[in-house]
């Protein structure tokens, strides 16, 4: 620890010097996953690559992160969070530099792999440095200051990137990256130290000899085999052999992990965390949360743009409202929470949620645009009230010396149940279209929209598409009901964790 770092950390203000490295990896890895998807038709064009094969860059950073938050959040545990964080950024940065100067597709493949690793570990710590820096009875406020520092990225990144895209071309926009990732990595080796010593510190007495490699082995392997069938689930059929094949190996993975977990001296994660309510009925709801929330985000742009006919930078614009409530819900919910507990405010958000998505079970093919609006408004309300205090309920029950593996499992619940909704959001969309004899394309609507003219083929169209929204977003009403469930019939958190310390 250098001596600045033990002046900052003597600083009664260090949690707010945490705050402002935490917050600023959160807002630049956000940018960059933003930044990516937008890039993406520049990037095959450039590159002389069809879109489904560029699609792989968003796809093998998704997979590499979810794969790995679990490992790095033990190695972190037994390592320490400043260590695995710094690292992290370097790797982030580094992948980013590498992007920058890719000349050919399989090159900026392997930059979005490194990024990947790099971001899991980022993300792997980014809470759990957050809830160590903050008082016990402020960790709530924290969580919340983090998730409204993913919302700051999520509503000021793609206008970023975008501008740059447009002005110095998408290489730029890693360029750009790039530099903040250095000074990101100068302002972390200087602010964050470790608050629990290696004493303390658990399964860390024989070092790297203790870790869990089987463990880390069949959870990677479980994450990246479910979540590759659930990607093509619905692209390749899901009687196909090769998606049935993926899940039972992803099965027989997964239990070969519980296996594993319960014997081992050193495991990844000690699964009797799941026998406290608290803890196993907060993940059950967070994960529901996001598998019914996630489609309205995926779906509701080509609902926008190609059934109502509104410009994208119009369309944009009626989604904003969602991340900018999370700003401001985010933290605002974390600080009431830490006064009243953190059961109910949770149980509001989730009703929220709910609301929000019964708004767009209303939506027509006609619908005015700001309906659009108002449901997103209500949904990033819903999200930002409920994962502050459900985070905070999750992470406390785990323990200090828990908090980097299970900050891991709350980021790879949101991943999963993220591409789980969108899975199963598709599926039944397109099963929708086709059952009324359509194609499941929506792209001669841009043409005859743009003119202003509806054919009544198009019209039929439009509908067999808002049919199939109306089934996704009332199945994401059960989910999110669900999950609100889930939250009212757990205990209030107690005040401190629970007398029986895991593993």
């Amino acid at each position: 620890m250098t001596n600045i770092t033990r002046r900052i950390a003597a600083n009664p203000s260090y949690k707010w010097w945490v705050y402002s490295s935490v917050g600023a990896a959160a807002f630049i890895t956000v940018s960059d996953q933003t930044g990516t998807t937008l890039a993406l038709p520049r990037i095959a064009h450039e590159l002389n690559a069809d879109i489904p094969t560029v699609q792989w860059m968003y796809l093998i950073y998704t997979l590499f992160i979810s794969a790995l938050l679990l490992p790095m959040g033990r190695l972190s545990d037994m390592l320490g969070r400043r260590r695995i964080y710094t690292t992290g950024l370097v790797v982030f940065t580094c992948g980013a530099a590498l992007a920058y100067f890719a000349g050919q597709l399989p090159l900026l493949l392997t930059a979005k792999a490194i990024q990947g690793v790099g971001v899991a570990m980022i993300q792997a710590n980014g809470m759990a440095l957050m809830a160590e820096a903050f008082p016990k009875k402020q960790r709530g406020t924290a969580l919340g200051l983090y998730m409204a520092g993913i919302g700051t990225g999520a509503v000021s990144g793609p206008v970023i990137s975008g501008i740059m895209i447009d002005a110095w071309g998408w290489r730029s926009l890693y360029l750009f990256i790039t530099l903040v990732g250095v000074a990101e990595i100068v302002l972390s080796t200087c602010v964050i130290r470790d608050l629990v010593s290696s004493r303390d510190r658990m399964g860390n007495s024989n070092g790297l000899k203790s870790f869990d490699w089987v463990g880390a082995i069949l959870s990677a392997g479980t994450l990246v085999l479910f979540l590759l069938s659930m990607t093509y689930g619905h692209r390749l059929g899901w009687s196909h052999h090769l998606v049935l094949m993926g899940f039972s190996f992803a099965a027989l993975f997964l239990a070969g992990f519980i296996v594993r977990e319960l014997k081992s001296q050193d495991s990844m994660i000690d699964l009797t965390l799941f026998k406290v309510p608290v803890f196993s009925l907060g993940i059950a709801a967070r994960f529901l949360a996001f598998i019914s929330g996630s489609p309205v985000y995926f779906l509701m742009p080509f609902y926008v743009i190609q059934v109502l006919g509104v410009s994208a930078s119009r369309a944009a614009f009626f989604m904003l409202p969602a991340p900018i409530m999370m700003i401001i819900t985010s933290p605002l919910s974390g600080r009431f929470s830490d006064k009243v507990g953190t059961k109910w405010p949770s149980v509001t958000g989730l009703c929220l949620w709910s609301t929000a998505l019964i708004v767009f079970t209303r939506l027509e093919i006609d619908s005015n645009p700001a309906i659009v609006s108002v449901g997103m408004l209500l949904l990033g309300a819903g999200n930002g009230i409920f994962s502050s205090p459900n985070t905070a309920a999750v992470m406390t029950v785990a323990g200090d010396k828990h908090y980097g593996v299970v900050a891991a499992l709350v980021n790879m619940v949101r991943t999963s149940g993220n591409l789980t909704g969108i899975a199963i959001g598709t599926t039944i969309l397109v099963t929708t279209m086709t059952s009324m004899g359509f194609e499941p394309s929506l792209s001669s609507l841009m043409e005859t929209n743009g003119a202003g003219i509806r054919t009544l083929e198009s019209i039929e169209l439009m509908g067999s598409f808002v049919k199939g929204l109306h089934l996704v977003f009332i199945l994401g009403v059960c989910f999110s009901t669900c999950a609100a469930a889930f939250t009212t019939f757990r205990p209030e958190l107690q005040q401190h964790p629970p007398a029986t310390e895991p593993k």
